[in-house]
C-alpha cells in the first residue's frame, strides 16, 4: 500500500499490514489486519440504527476507504442482505471500496477470498447461516503468512464470491486522500477504520475534507487503533463529534 509516498508491507494471507513511522512519539510501528466482522465494531447494533434512520431514504452512500481485500465491505452487504433482503437492501448498493494498492485491488475484482475458520463461523453468526448463500467453498486451502508480526499461521480455505456477493461491491484503486473529494456531500456511511496511523502527514487535511462530506444524515465509522493519528479523537474538531450509542462513530455536530 502506497500512502504519502511510502511504501508499506502487504501480507496478502492475511490482509495484514505493517507501517514503520518516522515518528519516535506514537512508537515505530504500526500493525493491522483485515478481517471479517472485525470484532471492534458493533456490527448488528449499528446498522439496525442504520437501518431505522433510512427507513425512508431512497438513496444511502457506503464506502469502505483503504478497503484492502473487501473484508470489511463485503461484511457491510452480507449484513444488510441478510437483515432487509435482497430487494430492500438495494438502495444500499453499490458499496464503494477504494485501496490504492493496485495488486490487492486486481485480485478482489476477481471475486475470490481466503476465509479462516473463524471468518466462517462470524459469517454463518452474523447472516444467520447464510455463508452458503454468498460465497461458494473451493477445493483451495492453504497455511498463512506470520499473522500480526507473530510466529502465528492459520488454516485458510479459498472461497468463489457468488453474484449476489459480488455484484455488491466496486472497488477503485486510488488514494483515499484524492479520492474523498469524489464522495457526495450527503447521506453518506463512511467506513475509514484502522488506517488514520497511516495518513499520519495528512491526517489533519483528510479530516478536513472529510468534514465536508459528512451530513446531518451521515455517519463516519473509525477502528480501534485509530486514537493513534484520528483527528477527531485528540480533540473534538472539524464539525464531528461521537455517536451517543457507538464510541467509533461520529456524526456531524
Amino acid at each position: 500500500m502506497k500512502i504519502d509516498n511510502h511504501y508499506y508491507d502487504i501480507n496478502f494471507g492475511t490482509s495484514y499490514r505493517k507501517v514503520v513511522k518516522p515518528s519516535y512519539s506514537l512508537g515505530d510501528c504500526y500493525e493491522a489486519s483485515t478481517c471479517f466482522f472485525k470484532e471492534d465494531f458493533p456490527w448488528k447494533s449499528f446498522f439496525d440504527n442504520a437501518i431505522k434512520k433510512y427507513e425512508n431514504t431512497s438513496k444511502v452512500n457506503i464506502f469502505s476507504l483503504a478497503c484492502s481485500d473487501g473484508s470489511e465491505a463485503y461484511s457491510i452487504a452480507m449484513l444488510l442482505i441478510s437483515k432487509l433482503g435482497l430487494e430492500k437492501a438495494q438502495k444500499y448498493f453499490p458499496i464503494i471500496a477504494v485501496d490504492f494498492d493496485k495488486k490487492i485491488t486486481r485480485n478482489a475484482r476477481k471475486g475470490f477470498i481466503s476465509l479462516s475458520a473463524d471468518d466462517e463461523l462470524k459469517i454463518n453468526t452474523i447472516t444467520n447461516n447464510q455463508l452458503n448463500k454468498f460465497m461458494t467453498r473451493t477445493d483451495k486451502s492453504f497455511i498463512s503468512d506470520k499473522i500480526g508480526g507473530t510466529d502465528n499461521r492459520e488454516l485458510l480455505t479459498q472461497f468463489k464470491l457468488n453474484p449476489i456477493l459480488q455484484d455488491k461491491v466496486v472497488f477503485i484503486t486510488e488514494d483515499i486522500n484524492s479520492y474523498v473529494d469524489k464522495i457526495p456531500n450527503e447521506t453518506n456511511i463512511i467506513f475509514c477504520r484502522n488506517c488514520w496511523p497511516y495518513l499520519w502527514k495528512t491526517a489533519e487535511d483528510f479530516a478536513q475534507k472529510l468534514s465536508g462530506k459528512i451530513d446531518k444524515n451521515s455517519y463516519l465509522a473509525t477502528g480501534s487503533y485509530d486514537f493513534l493519528l484520528c483527528p477527531m479523537t485528540i480533540k473534538d474538531c472539524y464539525g464531528f463529534t461521537k455517536h451517543n450509542k457507538f464510541e467509533k462513530v461520529y456524526i456531524k455536530s
